[in-house]
């Protein structure tokens, strides 16, 4: 229907696509850029890119994570993960806590403030 956006887990993620904090971030951004551009008279933007960074930590000194890109494709209308975009830790480490810690710290101020 005309002006009405659904987002996140309300839909069918494409295929994929990890249910995590930070896609819900992106799927956010993108919905919220959508309805500013049709408010201000504008055309959204046709072809989103979303990323995705999710982190686990292990023990309580060691983290892995996976990562992704996801890009709209127009042919099959949905979004795509973009090959070779993504990856892997290639196993637990203390510097991915670092990274993840930052990663938290980051998308709370991007959330909260």
């Amino acid at each position: 229907a005309k002006n009405i956006h659904i987002i996140g887990d309300a839909i069918q993620t494409s295929p994929l696509m990890p249910k995590s904090g930070h896609m819900a971030n992106q799927h956010a951004k993108v919905c919220a850029a959508a309805v500013v551009d049709l408010l201000s008279g504008r055309q959204p933007e046709q072809n989103p890119m979303l990323t995705n960074t999710c982190y686990s930590f292990i023990n309580d000194k060691e983290v892995i994570h996976v990562a992704s890109v996801h890009a709209w494709n127009a042919e099959k209308k949905t979004l795509l993960v973009v090959p070779g975009s993504g990856g892997l830790s290639p196993g637990p480490a203390e510097l991915e806590a670092t990274y993840a810690n930052s990663w938290a710290t980051n998308i709370w101020s991007d959330m909260l403030t």
